[in-house]
């Protein structure tokens, strides 16, 4: 952890451990507990594509002084202990998220589901199958379908043997020269390297091939829990149109625009959550 970064309070209690999601996978979860526990709710966050807690930091500051927190870090994880060939989709995560949330004993109605981006389409797809339904969900950019470049896959598919981390330079190059709209908003560079920095290049690729052809509409009007989406419309990372259809697809669904992903990783973004979770119809 960066010196810089204060990740929890002082009055919270700080725990990682491995839970067994299958007989090949077993998954990180960090806990973050009050010490001085009031709220009976907890919140669990399924964190993207390899991203680390730290670039949450401001958030998870926040929220873990006043709620049970839980950052569940998902296959695609350097920190994941894999045996054997399992698969990386959607799907097979969804059901990891699944099988936490029951280890955790996490009681129907009694938590708050969060997301960012694959980890928000984790938590989309897996809704259906929860026998423990979340009060709420907040969903940080959420990503239900994967755009790549046509020759994209080609490549990965190509290189998905190599177990070093070179290419990970030319990855970070690709996305800030070429995805990310580093102008307007460059706190996605950053996020973005500290990922792939942190990554298992294996694993991120299987996951970037296995989720490639993904599409979660179908799954969303069946979520008829109160939805929050918090949007980055300068975000060229996260497709802006495709978080508009979500949002209308949603039956119970509102929004809020904070243009950057630094906002939407802020303390103001933090904020906003708490609002949504202690209104009395479910928004802001």
């Amino acid at each position: 952890m960066s010196d810089n970064i204060k990740l929890f309070d002082e009055e919270v209690t700080y725990r990682e451990f491995l839970i067994e999601t299958s007989s090949q996978v077993k998954l990180k979860v960090i806990s973050l507990l009050p010490n001085n526990q009031s709220n009976s709710l907890s919140i669990v966050f399924v964190g993207g594509l390899s991203t680390i807690i730290e670039s949450f930091h401001e958030i998870v500051f926040s929220l873990s002084k006043s709620f049970p927190f839980y950052f569940i870090e998902t296959r695609d994880h350097a920190s994941s202990h894999i045996n054997g060939d399992v698969d990386f989709g959607i799907e097979s995560s969804a059901e990891d998220v699944v099988a936490i949330i029951k280890h955790l004993g996490l009681k129907d109605r009694n938590y708050i589901l969060m997301g960012y981006s694959m980890g928000a389409t984790i938590i989309t797809d897996c809704y259906s199958l929860l026998k423990s339904k979340p009060r709420q969900m907040v969903l940080f950019q959420p990503v239900p379908i994967f755009h790549y470049p046509k020759w994209g896959i080609a490549i990965i598919r190509f290189i998905i043997k190599i177990k070093a981390k070179p290419y990970h330079g030319i990855g970070k190059w690709y996305l800030r020269n070429f995805v990310i709209n580093k102008k307007d908003d460059p706190e996605m560079v950053k996020i973005s390297a500290k990922a792939m920095d942190s990554s298992d290049p294996y694993k991120l690729r299987k996951t970037a091939v296995a989720i490639s052809e993904y599409e979660g509409w179908d799954k969303l009007r069946s979520i008829d829990v109160p939805v929050l989406i918090l949007v980055a419309s300068k975000d060229t990372m996260h497709n802006y149109n495709d978080i508009m259809k979500m949002i209308s697809l949603l039956p119970n669904c509102k929004h809020k625009d904070l243009e950057t992903n630094k906002r939407t990783h802020s303390e103001e973004a933090a904020q906003i959550v708490i609002e949504f979770i202690n209104s009395n119809n479910g928004y802001v």
